[in-house]
């Protein structure tokens, strides 16, 4: 026997449905897309400590911002630029005074995966003075347009999880913990300071890192590479400061030199043991200006 609901109930019902409708259209309406727009560009700012210019951004549904044409840049470092920039805002979740953010960037104009980082990022509240979790990957990543500085060529995948006590400390005084994982292939290193103005130049053909990070300090869990110049092998850690660029390395790296570094250690005049000979380095200073010490 089918039930039949009496009809008043029938009218409740569909005043509330059409009383959620209306409130969701009017938060839709009336979300300061603006003021979400300063806030971003402020976070971001206070986080890696780079200019940031967004040549046009717009609305989008549900509820989002797309920025296009974003450059990213810093008086000491090469401008980096994104092709577009997508940050969807879960309804439900800023009816109830929390914020989730679904982002998405662009590299490059193509619209494929390749070049692209995907990432959500909760918070307990809009002013981000709660846990804050994000997590995300990254998609074959041209390295030279994130670090033209040291690299020329390299493509990169990776994913990365991490939750923080509270979104408004400094890196410096940050509490929390995560894991980050990073895959490179035919990565090109240039720029590779031998002293008296010389640099060395060296390809490897996968390089594999993965850090586990404790309040600020990152420990370094994998890192490793091979190629044609030889292979190396690394631990250390990381100790996050604000901006991210002024993170102090403390890096042991054992390379182990193939043919291939032997003969352009030897146009630069630059003493080369036999291939196959251990030689181990320090990595020391800021992610800005790391230095290596024999």
């Amino acid at each position: 026997m089918t039930r039949q609901w009496p009809e008043q109930w029938k009218e409740i019902v569909g005043w509330i449905l059409g009383g959620l409708c209306l409130v969701i259209v009017s938060v839709l309406a009336t979300f300061p897309y603006g003021a979400l727009h300063t806030r971003l560009v402020t976070e971001l700012h206070r986080a890696i400590g780079m200019e940031i210019r967004v040549a046009d951004w717009t609305f989008g549904l549900p509820v989002g911002l797309e920025w296009r044409h974003v450059t990213l840049s810093r008086p000491e470092w090469e401008p980096i630029h994104l092709a577009w920039l997508q940050a969807k805002i879960g309804t439900v979740q800023a009816l109830g005074g929390e914020l989730e953010l679904d982002v998405s960037l662009q590299l490059n104009d193509a619209s494929s995966t390749a070049g692209s980082v995907k990432s959500s990022l909760v918070s307990s509240s809009f002013s981000f003075t709660g846990p804050v979790t994000i997590q995300g990957q990254v998609q074959q990543v041209e390295l030279s347009k994130i670090v033209p500085r040291y690299v020329s060529h390299g493509i990169l995948n990776g994913r990365f999880s991490h939750r923080i006590e509270s979104g408004r400390t400094t890196l410096s005084a940050i509490k929390g913990e995560g894991t980050w994982k990073a895959e490179a292939t035919d990565v090109a290193i240039d720029h590779i300071p031998l002293g008296n103005g010389r640099t060395l130049a060296l390809s490897f053909s996968s390089v594999t890192a993965g850090l586990t990070c404790k309040d600020s300090v990152c420990e370094v869990t994998e890192l490793k590479g091979d190629g044609s110049d030889g292979s190396f092998a690394g631990t250390g850690a990381i100790t996050l400061q604000q901006p991210i660029q002024n993170s102090q390395l403390a890096l042991t790296v054992t390379l182990i030199p193939g043919t291939g570094f032997a003969a352009k250690a030897a146009t630069l005049n630059f003493p080369s043991p036999p291939p196959g000979t251990p030689v181990t380095v320090k990595i020391v200073g800021t992610l800005a200006q790391a230095r290596v010490a024999l």
